[in-house]
């Protein structure tokens, strides 16, 4: 696990953005222990603001986001985000249903989940792509993966209207080094819907999700309190575990690459 331990701020910034652009993602552990608080947040904003441009959540343009489980009711038709909920979070990217995912993001945890789960996922791209494409079938659903556009459902806190009225965005989930995936915002457009995707389009979705969900690949660990995680949001899919410890709290700030 590539890991940095380093006090001046501008490089550690500069180790960040090495990684995003390599590896994918980098942990720093026991990230400034001397600030509680306010003083906390500022700090690790400032830091993300050496690594990118922080970008809004909602339509208020919250940059920090508590990353907290929450009562998201009993309505079916309510579209929840994973930052919501204590369920298991498949391995997925931020934000694909958006008409431009962002490029990275960085979450810091303030209390890790104590109950013993919670563990963390990780998977390349890279991977991804190289187990797929040892099959004829992999190679045909890259290419399908890449050419056609896929429906994801906007979860509720995102929308940019308000009312009842399902968002969509459409995009290819492969482009050229990059994914946007996800498969629960994925295949709730299509409960809504069908026509919204081709029986190829479905064949393609699904095999992916096969090897998504089966790649020997994946990391799993545990982020420990005051760890902070970067990832590219571009080149690595990542999930987590399911938790029944209510505390667990982290903060998450979304991030464009600086032009």
């Amino acid at each position: 696990m590539p890991q940095v331990k380093v006090k001046n701020k501008s490089t550690l910034a500069q180790r960040i953005d090495t990684a995003l652009n390599t590896v994918g993602w980098i942990l720093i552990p026991d990230y400034e222990p001397d600030l509680e608080g306010a003083a906390l947040g500022e700090a690790y904003r400032a830091l993300c603001e050496e690594v990118g441009v922080p970008i809004g959540h909602d339509r208020a343009g919250t940059i920090i986001w508590d990353i907290k489980s929450r009562d998201a009711g009993s309505d079916g038709n309510k579209v929840i985000t994973y930052s919501e909920h204590n369920h298991e979070a498949d391995l997925h990217t931020d934000s694909q249903y958006s008409e431009y995912p962002e490029d990275y993001f960085g979450l810091l945890t303030l209390h890790k989940a104590r109950c013993g789960g919670g563990e963390s996922y990780l998977l390349s791209l890279e991977d991804l792509l190289r187990e797929l494409s040892s099959t004829a079938a992999g190679r045909e659903a890259i290419e399908v993966l890449q050419t056609t556009n896929y429906p994801f459902i906007v979860p509720n806190v995102f929308r940019k209207k308000t009312g009842d009225e399902p968002e969509f965005n459409f995009g290819p989930i492969l482009r050229k080094g990059e994914i946007r995936f996800r498969i629960d915002t994925f295949e709730k457009a299509l409960t809504i819907n069908p026509d919204l995707c081709t029986p190829r389009q479905l064949s393609a979705f699904n095999l992916l999700k096969k090897y998504v969900r089966s790649s020997p690949s994946m990391k799993t660990f545990v982020l420990e309190d005051r760890d902070l995680i970067f990832i590219n949001n571009k080149t690595m899919l990542h999930g987590r575990g399911s938790f029944s410890d209510a505390d667990r709290h982290l903060l998450r700030i979304r991030m464009n690459k600086t032009r």
